[in-house]
């Protein structure tokens, strides 16, 4: 629902000023009752109580305090979405998700000026055109770091936030499509995965509503052309987007009207200046025709500047003088060993011998963690995947990229957390092909993807315990994977790396590692269920599949097409789930495999049942069923079972639909799967409904919500309120019935679940039962 909180979260307080309904809710439930488990609340006798806020609980308190019914009541018909007004929408999060500032910023004035004029420019263009700027130059020029410095310092004129991304245009890694940075963009305005289109247009229409008259900034770093970057445009006035990229991006200009800033080298003062700040200002009133030097042989780039700069500052003994020495040798080496027909530019050539300058510095083995990282496909990796890399041990590679930091080669982007420059990971993985012989980096490159196998296979454990798992390779020495206390644990690390490991199955493909290729995408299926990742889980899916087929492992082709038939049936493609569900059943008819042909029928079975093919889908099921007690797969049997039961009930046979259900419920209970106890539970509370037997389907809604919301399965038990409230309005129970819509709408908004309109009209059509409550305007 839409607005502010009037009511009292406490007999006494009132509830104002930022405070949602839900909020104000939660906390006028919470005060009356107590609180409520968590979304990851362990199984213990305490959980197992009556869930805060179900039936009996709220009856009870709306019986025994009609002070709190008449507020609570308040705060629900404040609220009604069809009474608010447009200007009244729902708050959205406030990202901020500026990179650091680089201190030492030196230098740029005009353009920081130029930069400034766009915010009184957000007033004089039209409603529907973003403000834009495109800042250009050469690389390690400085454009990311204008670009942040001068969003810090604007971020008040921002006050709905900031969203950044870099677009990887340029680097060894793929750029990122404009369909992934707007799924992570709606992300962060807590657009929930399931509502997120899947296709790039519609994706990019809800973006620009949901920013439509918001004061936001955008900063898409890194763009390799305009084609990337239009999808991404807001379509308000509101906004600030600013654009850097290697290329001149005229498309923008033309079309857009963007304002182009190009960027140019340092002058000697501002380079001077920017020395000053490393290597200390004795140093350079000492020496100022060699700290001249030193810029001079810099090509004035900052990026350059600040690595050799650090260098200096290193060996604060040595005259600069001697040290440029060695700077003068590095731009020799580095002109005769340039690739053939190669013709990097000055700027290019000065940032390489700086890069070099630094690198033939490090120590033999921090000189080896940095070129074996330059494989890394993304460039971005945790202490534990650098160290299963390189082989070496979490201690010694922290050792060695706290090294890299010291000599700027690399950036620390959380506590345990590295990234690269793009032209600095360019350069790692050009040291890597030069220096590493191919054993070498195939090695290497092959622990760096075990290590991220394993860890998502830890995840998927997590996530989905008894799902069967897959047989993989063996880790190497001194290669630790990461294990999870619980899902939200494993989630959460799903969600930071998921863009690198997507990349990582597209370098599986490539390096030839097909296993790896086709394993990594299946263990990944809990998370892209969880998620609704449907995008992310049809392209490595398919990555996968070419691999499993050109290595002829017919087990993995098998187990890939099978999840990938749980994709299309999520973007609701039946005839191709049913494509490649027939393709996996045959294979796995023909290998022996009996779990996976079980799970294929099965699978098979819901799709025809979508389909209107009730008599083949139960004919499915049952020999689903048959294999599954077979093997004694008492989880599968229960997904069997329950299958059954929704069959029955679609052919208007409710009394076989609720013997499958309560069957499937004593397996799932004996098994302690929570997931299915609430499916199971949510449909036999609709079964008791529609024979009539209210009080039986109100107190199995209610296990079922508690259930549900005991581990964190939101659109489960959005859907298990909606089906409480509708019980509870048909037995006359109106003020109950709206407490329950009102707990669902929210999360059904978010979640484009398309019962949303009906849960307003059912809303609306219990106001005259609550009349009497309604507040005075």
């Amino acid at each position: 629902m839409h607005g502010t909180v009037t009511g009292a979260p406490s007999r006494d307080a009132p509830v104002t000023g930022s405070q949602t309904s839900w909020e104000g809710l939660r906390r006028l439930l919470d005060d009356r009752t107590g609180g409520r488990p968590g979304r990851n609340a362990p199984d213990t006798e305490e959980s197992r109580r009556p869930a805060v806020g179900s039936v009996d609980e709220l009856s009870r308190a709306v019986t025994a305090d009609p002070e709190f019914g008449r507020r609570l009541i308040e705060n629900l018909l404040r609220f009604r979405p069809a009474e608010a007004a447009p200007a009244d929408r729902p708050p959205l999060p406030v990202p901020h998700q500026l990179p650091l500032d680089r201190p030492g910023f030196v230098g740029r004035d005009d353009e920081l000026a130029e930069l400034d004029q766009l915010l009184g420019e957000r007033r004089g263009v039209g409603p529907d055109t973003a403000v834009i700027s495109s800042v250009g130059g050469a690389p390690g020029v400085g454009k990311t770091a204008l670009m942040v410095h001068w969003a810090h310092r604007s971020r008040d004129a921002f006050p709905d936030g900031q969203l950044y991304v870099n677009l990887r245009g340029y680097g060894p890694g793929i750029p990122l499509e404009p369909a992934e940075v707007l799924a992570d963009f709606l992300h962060a305005l807590d657009v929930a995965s399931p509502k997120v289109p899947q296709e790039l247009e519609p994706r990019a229409a809800m973006f620009r509503t949901l920013l439509h008259e918001r004061k936001m900034l955008l900063l898409l770093d890194n763009a390799r052309d305009t084609a990337q970057v239009l999808p991404l445009l807001p379509g308000s006035a509101t906004c600030v987007v600013i654009v850097t990229s290697r290329n001149r991006l005229q498309g923008l200009v033309g079309t857009y009207g963007a304002r182009s800033i190009r960027l140019d080298t340092l002058s000697e003062r501002e380079s001077i200046e920017l020395l000053t700040g490393i290597v200390g200002g004795d140093r350079v009133l000492h020496e100022p025709g060699a700290v001249e030097e030193l810029a001079a042989g810099c090509g004035h780039l900052p990026l350059a500047l600040s690595i050799v700069g650090e260098r200096v500052a290193a060996y604060p003994q040595w005259p600069i003088a001697d040290l440029l020495e060695g700077l003068g040798d590095e731009r020799h080496r580095l002109d005769t060993f340039a690739a053939d027909g190669e013709d990097t530019g000055a700027e290019q050539r000065e940032v390489r011998v700086a890069f070099s300058w630094s690198y033939r510095a490090l120590g033999t083995g921090s000189a080896r963690c940095f070129r074996i990282l330059g494989l890394h496909p993304t460039g971005e990796f945790s202490l534990l995947a650098a160290a299963a890399a390189t082989g070496d041990s979490r201690a010694r590679t922290h050792v060695y990229l706290r090294g890299l930091i010291d000599c700027h080669l690399l950036e620390q982007v959380a506590p345990d957390r590295f990234r690269f420059h793009d032209l600095i990971h360019d350069y790692a993985a050009e040291r890597a092909y030069e220096e590493e012989s191919e054993e070498s980096r195939a090695e290497s490159i092959r622990r760096c993807l075990l290590w991220y196998l394993h860890t998502a296979d830890a995840a998927n454990r997590q996530l989905m315990p008894h799902r069967r798992a897959i047989d993989l390779d063996a880790l190497p020495d001194r290669c630790e994977p990461l294990r999870f206390a619980d899902g939200a644990e494993a989630l959460t690390w799903c969600d930071t790396e998921r863009t690198h490991l997507i990349a990582l199955v597209r370098q599986a493909v490539q390096c030839g590692q097909d296993a790896i290729a086709w394993q990594l995408p299946v263990v990944l299926w809990s998370f892209f269920n969880v998620r609704k990742l449907m995008t992310d889980w049809i392209v490595t899916h398919e990555l996968g599949l070419s691999g499993a087929r050109r290595s002829g492992c017919h087990m993995g082709e098998a187990w890939t097409l099978n999840s990938l038939g749980n994709a299309y049936r999520g973007t609701l493609e039946f005839d191709k789930a049913v494509e490649v569900w027939e393709q996996a059943l045959a294979i796995r008819r023909r290998i022996g495999d009996k779990y996976g042909e079980g799970t294929s029928l099965n699978n098979l079975a819901g799709a025809l049942r979508r389909m209107d093919r009730i008599e083949d889908s139960i004919r499915c099921s049952k020999k689903a069923l048959a294999i599954h007690r077979e093997i004694r797969d008492r989880w599968n049997e229960g997904i069997d079972l329950n299958s059954l039961g929704t069959a029955y009930r679609d052919l208007g046979r409710i009394e076989q639909a609720i013997a499958y259900w309560l069957d499937a419920l004593v397996i799932q209970r004996e098994i302690k799967d929570l997931f299915g106890q609430g499916t199971s539970l949510n449909h036999l509370g609709e079964a008791y409904r529609t024979a009539g037997r209210d009080d039986e389907a109100v107190s199995t809604f209610d296990e079922a919500l508690r259930i549900r919301r005991s581990f964190g399965d939101e659109p489960g038990a959005a859907a298990t309120a909606v089906n409480l409230g509708a019980t509870l309005a048909a037995m006359g129970r109106p003020k109950e019935a709206a407490i329950y819509y009102s707990l669902a709408l929210k999360d059904l908004e978010r979640l484009g679940d398309p019962r949303t309109e009906a849960v307003k009209e059912a809303l609306r059509a219990l106001d005259d039962d609550i009349a009497p409550w309604t507040p005075d305007p």
